[in-house]
């Protein structure tokens, strides 16, 4: 026997045995409808999509939110915060003193400045930025944030204590009738107290 007749005879038994298993059309629609539905997907199936997504949803604000924190500082100095600026510098060997004050609370704060100027006023508050060429100190009393030179800072204090304040420190100071700082010095750790 040759490849022509095993393969001449290996077609006919094929296609007698495709008769004989032959499907009927009730069968063979059957299964077309079956291929045609739509696949329902199962309850599981979706519960666990469901999940996974809310997960990395959840991930992905956990990573934003650490990365925010990680990109701002501690402190950020908002002067909204404050009703009153008072910037105290040396200009030319002469002390100057301005104030920028929120306009809402210009009436109320002057009578409270007028009041409070013809008086010596001490105070304490904490530094909360310090920069090259100027200290923010809040006082703590008056909810005011003072702006003073480095200059100021350096006439008023020793010059080794200027260099060792650092951003935090509870600061003592005084000042006169016109408004100008006399005095300004680090509190000792025994008479630390937060502002609050």
């Amino acid at each position: 026997m040759n490849d022509e007749q095993l393969d001449t005879l290996l077609k006919q038994q094929f296609n007698a045995l495709k008769r004989q298993n032959r499907l009927s059309k009730k069968q063979l629609n059957h299964f077309k409808s079956t291929c045609k539905k739509p696949q329902s997907r199962s309850t599981w199936a979706t519960m666990q999509w469901l999940c996974a997504s809310i997960g990395a949803v959840f991930l992905a604000h956990l990573l934003y939110s650490e990365y925010d924190r990680t990109t701002q500082p501690l402190y950020t100095l908002n002067l909204d915060d404050y009703q009153q600026v008072e910037v105290h510098t040396l200009k030319n060997g002469q002390y100057s003193l301005s104030r920028v004050t929120a306009k809402q609370h210009l009436d109320e704060n002057l009578k409270q400045d007028t009041h409070l100027l013809k008086q010596l006023y001490s105070g304490r508050g904490q530094l909360v930025e310090k920069q090259a060429n100027k200290w923010f100190i809040v006082d703590c009393q008056q909810q005011t944030l003072l702006e003073v030179s480095a200059q100021l800072v350096a006439q008023l204090t020793k010059q080794k204590s200027f260099e060792e304040n650092n951003v935090g420190t509870m600061i003592a100071f005084e000042k006169n009738q016109k408004g100008q700082l006399v005095s300004l010095a680090a509190l000792g750790i025994s008479n630390i107290q937060r502002c609050g």
